[in-house]
């Protein structure tokens, strides 16, 4: 046995924090996360650092903000001269493998894993179009409800069968290499769709959102704001929780077939999602905004010396788990992170100062390369970014307004303090940390020198159906092509989301 623990990093989709019952949530079921928690290290305060899927994965995997590493939207690429989580793990001696979706944009479908036998290889969405009339898109809340998809073929069920076979096939050849593997899975990201048994359990079980007023947001909030019926808003909650509890149960099989095989004695297990989810909340759904509902994550952490049970409140950010797992695994940190080593906040929670005093998130509207949805880059109200430690979250959005919201009294974020005399120096202090290192103009700058790179890294391939196998060789095949028969279809009326973007690789 190594004595380099293993990593295994279990990630879904658009996960809000709190519908989890390790969170104080008192209807969602998801009895196998709370089963990891009771023997993990809680992080309270955890944040994305840009709430929309590639971004937020992109800069998770090279441990930068995302103005530094071109996360400025979908369908974007790491370039080359970024090290990655997985290729820094590989490099010292470790077996990586990704398992589901990841919404690598360009060429490289890699990005550092060795193995990848199953997810979106051909750089289409990773969302399974349900039901199957809408391929190859889909709605959110408009058309929540049962699944069309076979449960065998489900997405998230394959990852968990993926994930098992990778790690007893590894654990049989290669018994003394540590591994590094991904299971990253789709669900609750809309569509809005499960088995029925979990759509029934939630009928009539969920409240409505705490706070529905859209009235009152300020201009990019106000983007956000879908059209939907009151029914169709609590149908969206309640699939979204049958979600929840369908993808924990995928989650809990292969936590349960690991620990039978032995493969969890020396790994250290992290859960998180790349972003959360609004669930009407201020009514808006989704993500992209600077609220605690789209920005703040479930953050995870268990394995050996880390102990059972803890919570930290202290500020941390997706960032920082490239360089926290490298000191958690006696690994060298790469030159050049934004992420910081939060190692003693896991193991001794109760430490005290965080490494960061603050957590930093944003989002670029103009950094959007699908042509119906690009923003001009000189338009107002188009980004944002945000601070917050442990209490107080300050946001400036981009030639529009400022906000300051105290998290603690006001966990719902319903009143904007940045105008208060009273917390003038606050916002000074919190403005000082926002412009650390950063500057619009140097955002705007380094925006279009990304362009300019990107077009030689992009792969010239249409984009398959949502999933693709890798046979051992390198083939790829679709996964989903006798579901939707793989034709390009005019998009139906009532589709919101999930347009696979065919003009790009």
């Amino acid at each position: 046995m190594t004595n380099r623990p293993n990593i295994l990093w279990i990630m879904t989709d658009e996960h809000n924090r709190d519908v989890a019952g390790f969170a104080g949530d008192p209807i969602v079921d998801t009895a196998n996360l709370d089963r990891l928690a009771a023997r993990s290290v809680r992080f309270d305060n955890a944040s994305c650092t840009y709430p929309v899927s590639t971004p937020s994965r992109m800069s998770l995997m090279t441990g930068r903000e995302a103005h530094r590493c071109a996360a400025w939207s979908n369908h974007w690429i790491i370039f080359p001269e970024h090290v990655t989580w997985p290729a820094h793990f590989a490099a010292h001696g470790y077996r990586t493998c990704l398992v589901g979706k990841m919404h690598f944009g360009g060429r490289d479908q890699m990005n550092g894993f060795q193995h990848r036998p199953y997810g979106d290889l051909r750089h289409a969405l990773g969302h399974q179009p349900d039901p199957l009339h809408m391929y190859p898109g889909y709605a959110n809340a408009e058309s929540a409800g049962v699944t069309e998809v076979p449960e065998s073929l489900i997405q998230d069920v394959v990852v968990t069968r993926e994930t098992l076979a990778f790690l007893l096939e590894h654990q049989s050849r290669e018994p003394n290499t540590p591994w590094f593997v991904c299971a990253s899975y789709g669900r609750p990201h809309s569509p809005l769709t499960a088995p029925g048994r979990y759509i029934r359990r939630y009928r009539r079980q969920v409240p409505p959102a705490p706070v529905g007023r859209s009235s009152d947001l300020e201009p990019f909030a106000r983007n956000f704001v879908p059209e939907l019926t009151g029914e169709q808003a609590v149908r969206g909650r309640e699939a979204y929780y049958a979600c929840v509890d369908f993808v924990d149960d995928c989650m809990g099989e292969l936590l349960d077939g690991l620990e039978r095989a032995g493969l969890l004695d020396h790994t250290i297990i992290i859960y998180t999602a790349d972003h959360g989810d609004m669930l009407g909340h201020h009514g808006l759904w989704g993500k992209h905004v600077y609220y605690e509902g789209s920005v703040r994550v479930p953050l995870l952490i268990a394995g050996p010396g880390i102990p059972a049970g803890g919570s930290a409140r202290q500020p941390i950010s997706l960032m920082d788990l490239f360089p926290t797992t490298c000191a958690l695994a006696g690994l060298p940190l790469p030159p050049g992170l934004d992420g910081v080593d939060a190692s003693q906040l896991v193991r001794d929670p109760a430490s005290g100062a965080p490494p960061r005093p603050f957590a930093p998130s944003a989002a670029y509207r103009y950094g959007v390369r699908i042509n119906y949805a690009r923003t001009p880059d000189d338009a107002p109200n188009a980004a944002w970014r945000c601070v917050r430690d442990e209490r107080w979250k300050y946001v400036e959005v981009e030639r529009g307004t400022s906000l300051l919201f105290d998290l603690e009294d006001d966990p719902l974020e319903t009143t904007n303090l940045a105008a208060d005399p009273a917390q003038a120096a606050r916002c000074a202090q919190m403005r000082e940390w926002l412009y650390q290192d950063f500057s619009w103009e140097g955002v705007h700058a380094q925006l279009e020198k990304d362009r300019s790179r990107l077009p030689e890294f992009l792969s010239g391939l249409p984009p398959g159906t949502p999933n693709q196998y890798m046979l051992p060789d390198g083939r790829v095949f679709d996964a989903e092509k006798s579901l939707y028969d793989a034709r390009w279809l005019m998009i139906p009326p009532g589709v919101t989301g999930g347009i696979i973007p065919q003009q790009f690789g």
